[in-house]
């Protein structure tokens, strides 16, 4: 469901014309309005001026935010639907009546239920995030009333738009609960969740990495056992191939080294970074973490990490968030991108963990990481754009020779939108359709499976002669197209795209 998005893009076409870029133009401004809130929210929250400066660009910088920012997907509304629900609870919360606080509750609830249409899991703002504000504030009687109208309201009101949405034709549901067998789900769900949590702390490091000298403090034999617990975590990962970054999609896709136009993400293999720096940097990342839990126990008490305003704003909505993650992870996979939900809030809690534990302002070393960090989302971003229009180069140059449209393999995006346009829907079982829309079973031209991309039976109309969404493939024939090049601004920074024939065709 995409819900008010779909008005807010067709403002951009109305105002530029038609274009893939005039709907990815309109997620820039709810980008910007987002980073404004959160910048308002950390100042609310105590945090000093270069504190809250710091935290929001580590938000908006961050190769997560930056490239998302550029496109039409649903997470940057969906973190600006979380950023202002956040925002108007906090001022519930400061708010010097009840009348004021009601009506920032009643602004939180009704923004989130409308802004939720756009992106779901943004719903636990009104589901969890409002009542338990309302919670907070329970001594005011008639507060704590509303917290519990706006609950089954907005209960309601997502309910009914599930319900109108799944009665939509071309509509496509997902179920959240945990498949059978339930243990081996719920395993394979904590283990999506804990590398989750290593994506986060890989993002936030900026602000994590002031407490890595901290490790100065431990006496020896808690260093040795510090060692010991990196040198099997680094081994695991050796063995089982399971690195930095952790999670599939946006980190290996927007570094890779060479791209497939596939559905699912580059090999964690082509991530930019040598494997040998890849596992110095999560023993580091790890070592960060394991310093800010561990350095002096007796100061981790809840009260001394967060105030009971912050945990109630805060804390049950994170909680649930990771909840609602784990059957996904079972079933899909839990993506990278899925922790910009809740990196405004691991930003919170480590600024003022800081302030509170270490000094009033984040160190200059934190600063330069976060430069470092906004240069490699600017690259990776440029990088990404960069593949794309040159693979849209070379489509290009076959369309002018005379090839149709769908004898061209292009990738997920180009293909998914031909079949679209030819066939009026993708060829998916479990989309909602009229009888006989769609052929369950269709006819796909012979391709070697292993140069099928792995959405080919939702693009039947799609049947390719020529193909430009792989890299060179001995099942794949070359063609008499030249190929494209194009300058990347990390390495390598000379690539290519080529015009492959699919033998048979």
């Amino acid at each position: 469901m995409l819900g008010w998005q779909i008005a807010w893009g067709a403002l951009f076409v109305r105002l530029f014309g038609f274009s893939f870029m005039a709907v990815k133009l309109s997620t820039l401004p709810l980008a910007m309005a987002a980073l404004f809130l959160f910048h308002a929210i950390l100042v609310r929250f105590g945090c000093t001026p270069r504190n809250a400066v710091v935290g929001c660009l580590t938000l908006g910088l961050s190769p997560l935010f930056l490239p998302l920012a550029a496109s039409y997907m649903t997470d940057i509304p969906g973190v600006f639907v979380i950023v202002l629900c956040l925002y108007c609870c906090q001022r519930a919360v400061s708010a010097e009546s009840q009348a004021a606080a009601i009506t920032w509750l009643c602004a939180a609830a009704a923004s989130d239920v409308v802004g939720g249409t756009a992106r779901q899991i943004a719903w636990l703002g009104a589901l969890v995030m409002v009542p338990a504000t309302a919670i907070f504030l329970r001594r005011q009687r008639w507060v704590l009333l509303c917290g519990l109208a706006l609950w089954i309201g907005s209960l309601a009101a997502i309910f009914c738009c599930m319900h109108w949405f799944g009665s939509q034709p071309y509509s496509l549901s997902e179920s959240i609960s945990i498949p059978s067998p339930i243990v081996s789900g719920l395993v394979i769900g904590f283990w999506g969740i804990f590398g989750e949590l290593l994506c986060l702390a890989l993002v936030v490091y900026p602000l994590l990495m002031p407490w890595l000298p901290r490790l100065r403090e431990f006496s020896k034999a808690r260093l040795a056992i510090v060692v010991a617990i990196l040198a099997v975590w680094t081994g695991f990962q050796w063995v089982w191939g399971w690195m930095l970054p952790w999670r599939p999609h946006l980190l290996v896709s927007e570094f890779a080294r060479a791209r497939d136009a596939g559905l699912s993400p580059p090999e964690t293999s082509s991530f930019f970074l040598p494997t040998a720096f890849r596992l110095l940097l999560s023993a580091v990342v790890v070592a960060t973490v394991i310093a800010l839990f561990a350095a002096r126990p007796k100061n981790l008490r809840l009260a001394a990490i967060l105030s009971k305003r912050t945990f109630w704003l805060l804390g049950p909505f994170s909680i649930a968030y990771f909840a609602i993650l784990i059957p996904r992870a079972t079933v899909v996979s839990a993506f990278d991108r899925y922790m910009l939900g809740v990196m405004p809030m691991a930003i919170i809690l480590l600024i003022q963990f800081h302030q509170r534990r270490i000094a009033p302002n984040l160190p200059a070393g934190s600063v330069i990481a976060l430069v470092i960090y906004a240069a490699l989302a600017v690259a990776g971003t440029h990088d990404w754009f960069a593949w794309q229009r040159a693979r849209l180069a070379a489509i290009d140059e076959v369309l002018a020779a005379g090839v149709p449209r769908n004898q061209i393999q292009g990738g997920l995006e180009y293909d998914g939108w031909t079949q679209t346009e030819d066939g009026g829907h993708v060829n998916n079982e479990f989309i909602r359709v009229p009888p006989g829309a769609y052929d369950p079973n269709p006819k796909l031209p012979h391709v070697a499976a292993d140069c099928r991309l792995e959405f080919a039976s939702l693009t039947p109309d799609v049947v390719p002669k020529y193909t430009v969404a792989f890299r060179p493939k001995p099942c794949l024939a070359p063609s008499n197209f030249p190929p494209v090049e194009f300058h990347a601004w990390l390495p390598p920074f000379s690539r290519t795209i080529v015009v492959q024939k699919i033998p048979g065709s």
